[in-house]
């Protein structure tokens, strides 16, 4: 069981993100349309956010709602998403709109989870990032930070399911509002982008530096 007192990180990650904040806008963070904000948790999946923002941008213009989206070919998304490779991606993304078309009432709910190819993290991370109340789900990169901040090993093969990340990630989030649940979640994603690396940590410029297991240099 995690001890309450290891939850310590929490603070000095906050404030760090806090006053950096300014300095990591990306487009889909102040977005308020559930269609716009799972389009780009899909984009993000295994691909790195300063090329999502690139494409990201482009593609809500050309595709600014569901419908328009939902009416489109798979050539016409691929061209779009074309930077990002994974081209299969276009029909995953045409399917979701057609199922956020259908399924408004599931939409209006926050219930992601049952549109067309959206999984528990995507959904959570939706959720958060739209101020609905959620159970946090990790992904490989929170877990990354959170194995080598406790020095605890993760299962090498699916590591946000490794059991007790979830555990630590749930029972450390703060629970007084969901936007502070909401910057917790995002600077644990923010430290593992620009800090928390996996070669190469930054660990000098980490603000868990002094407390964490695995600091180096």
């Amino acid at each position: 069981m995690l001890k309450s007192g290891n939850c310590g990180f929490v603070k000095p990650l906050l404030s760090w993100w806090t006053r950096t904040d300014k300095a990591r806008y990306y487009a889909w963070r102040t977005a308020r349309d559930p269609y716009r904000v799972l389009v780009a948790e899909v984009l993000l999946q295994r691909t790195r956010r300063d090329k999502v923002q690139e494409v990201y941008r482009e593609f809500v213009a050309r595709f600014p709602t569901a419908r328009a989206l939902a009416d489109a070919s798979k050539d016409q998304v691929e061209e779009v998403i074309a930077p990002l490779g994974l081209k299969k991606r276009a029909i995953y993304l045409v399917q979701l709109a057609r199922s956020i078309l259908k399924k408004r009432d599931v939409v209006e709910a926050g219930r992601f989870e049952e549109l067309s190819g959206i999984g528990p993290y995507t959904a959570s991370a939706a959720r958060i990032i739209l101020g609905i109340n959620t159970v946090l789900h990790p992904d490989s990169s929170i877990a990354r930070v959170l194995s080598r901040y406790f020095g605890r090993p993760l299962d090498q093969h699916r590591p946000a399911s490794t059991a007790w990340v979830a555990e630590t990630l749930r029972k450390c989030a703060p629970v007084d509002s969901v936007e502070e649940m909401r910057s917790y979640f995002l600077a644990l994603l923010d430290l593992a982008w620009e800090i928390c690396k996996p070669r190469k940590p930054l660990c000098k410029r980490c603000p868990l530096a002094g407390s964490c297991s695995n600091t180096t240099n």
